[in-house]
């Protein structure tokens, strides 16, 4: 069976995992950045952990009271993203889910919502801590954005499976209201930054235009727990007319690109999504009062491109993929470094033909304390001229300072940093004119395909009636990428890695022949180049008569 290639920082991660726990550490954390995988990570290590305790088992003849694992999330969409991909690396395991009506407690995995596991009740807790007995006892409780653990109801977990080892997953350990982590974790065993990321391709590069609202007094808004209340911001705004103010903003910086608003209430998220629609920019308004067939046919059209920005009341600040957009407006303004970090990743993952994000952030009087972009990465930079992309302020501050970015720094990654995720990959990956993404492996091609809000790997061979799905669909698109380079790795009489021997080589006669009948000019290039080149004209009258529009 094909199975996922993880990328080199994914497997140093879980190699970290279990290097704490063989040390007696019982809750260490990992922090990745939005986009960097997370889900793959834990994923993943809870494969490892079952193959690890099998082995266990089978070598002390003993097969009784085997550990099972629960996954702690917080919304609907990180539970069923949770499930969907522990299923596609390790179909071998029985996962449920534990929220509301459902009640798998007798998986090998419970993906479990905290509010039903921590209910006053407590009722259900109860039931899962009556199955170990009879299903196993919880031998390891992952917390997906661990940034909230401090909070009573996952203490109440913790507490009930007090020997269970622990895991803790964020993009930020830091807590908006100041609460401290360091009483719940007891040290970050692995983490790369944002920077980092961006230097490998991993996440896009990130540039920002401040939006002043004139009569926003932050000033006059109360705060509460290190932030602004939402409610005050909100009326603050509405005064002000900032509804008016982003429609414009959105205009002029970001027509061409499809884009989240986040603000503080419903009626904001409501009249900035009226606005931009009055401006002739398509727009929908959801929050947690959208019901859930709605919200699901406004993400479609989302994708289809149908509706070109989505206003939100602070419902996609966690668990929403969408690599395709490139803007995120702060209608929100923050305090909290935390919020700013999720608000912001949402426009960082990759996307072929998608070369920057852009990030609006709103401002009124007063405003000198809310979250930029320099805040994404803390003393990384001292300041950003307008416009300026974080990491070509990294490599100029450095070169300011008469410091020559030396090899194996972050500066001299970013300075010669590949944008593309598909670019930094070792995978021989080609597009065609309209953006499909395929890898040519002989007679066969792997290729990506728009599937149902998300990206399907696909394959097709020569001569055969029609494409074929693979079982890897409904993916992001960095997920795609890894499952696309995995099939593309079951083709092993063909080379597809980019330093394969025979792309260095010259080009066959044959080859050079055909070429020149398509008008493609061969001087100087080798035979990888020459044959993408001709795969791109290919595939390119193949595919993209069906890309949507």
């Amino acid at each position: 069976m094909t199975e996922l290639k993880l990328r080199d920082y994914q497997t140093e991660a879980i190699d970290a995992v279990f290097a704490a726990w063989s040390d007696g550490m019982q809750r260490p954390a990992i922090v990745l950045p939005t986009g960097a995988g997370k889900t793959v990570v834990f994923s993943q290590l809870v494969k490892e952990f079952f193959l690890r305790q099998s082995k266990r088992e089978n070598a002390i003849g003993d097969m009784q009271g085997a550990s099972r694992v629960i996954i702690l999330v917080h919304r609907d969409e990180l539970a069923d993203q949770a499930i969907a991909k522990l299923r596609s690396i390790a179909p071998d395991l029985n996962v449920g889910k534990v929220k509301a009506k459902d009640d798998d407690t007798d998986a090998d995995v419970m993906v479990c919502s905290v509010q039903t596991l921590a209910t006053p009740s407590g009722r259900r807790i109860a039931r899962v801590q009556g199955d170990q007995g009879i299903f196993g006892d919880v031998g390891l409780i992952i917390t997906d954005e661990c940034h909230h653990a401090a909070a009573a109801s996952y203490q109440k977990v913790y507490a009930a499976f007090p020997d269970a080892l622990q895991l803790g997953v964020t993009a930020t350990m830091a807590r908006g209201d100041g609460v401290g982590l360091g009483s719940v974790w007891e040290e970050v065993v692995f983490s790369r930054s944002l920077l980092w990321m961006i230097s490998r391709g991993y996440l896009s590069d990130v540039k920002a235009v401040r939006i002043d609202v004139a009569g926003l007094d932050m000033g006059s808004v109360k705060t509460s727990r290190g932030d602004y209340q939402a409610g005050q911001l909100g009326e603050a705004m509405e005064a002000a007319g900032a509804e008016k103010v982003i429609a414009r903003a959105y205009k002029e910086h970001a027509a061409d690109r499809q884009g989240v608003v986040f603000t503080p209430t419903v009626a904001t998220a409501e009249e900035t999504a009226a606005a931009l629609n009055m401006a002739d920019i398509p727009s929908a308004a959801i929050s947690g009062e959208t019901p859930g067939p709605e919200r699901r046919l406004i993400f479609e059209e989302f994708r289809t491109g149908q509706v070109q920005v989505l206003v939100n009341c602070m419902v996609l600040t966690e668990g929403f993929d969408a690599p395709w957009a490139s803007c995120a407006v702060i209608a929100r303004p923050t305090q909290s470094n935390s919020l700013y970090i999720q608000m912001v990743g949402r426009v960082l993952r990759p996307y072929p033909g998608k070369s920057d994000a852009l990030v609006l952030d709103l401002v009124g009087a007063s405003s000198n304390k809310l979250c930029t972009l320099i805040d994404l990465e803390p003393g990384a930079v001292m300041s950003l001229k307008p416009g300026e992309l974080l990491a070509d302020a990294v490599v100029r501050e450095a070169e300011e300072a008469n410091e020559v970015p030396r090899q194996g720094s972050i500066a001299f990654a970013l300075k010669n940093k590949e944008i593309s995720l598909f670019a930094a990959s070792d995978k021989a990956w080609s597009r065609t004119q309209k953006g499909v993404m395929f890898i040519g492996c002989g007679d066969t091609t792997v290729f990506l395909w728009p599937g149902d809000g998300a990206w399907d790997v696909c394959t097709v061979t020569k001569g055969a009636p029609k494409w074929v799905r693979t079982q890897y669909t409904g993916l992001d698109v960095g997920s795609a990428m890894a499952w696309g380079e995995a099939v593309a790795e079951d083709y092993e009489t063909f080379g597809v890695h980019k330093g394969a021997a025979w792309r260095k080589k010259k080009p066959s006669e044959k080859v050079v022949a055909l070429a020149g009948r398509m008008g493609i000019p061969v001087e100087g290039l080798r035979a990888g180049e020459v044959s993408d080149a001709i795969d791109i004209v290919f595939k390119s009258q193949l595919f993209d008569r069906h890309v949507p529009r």
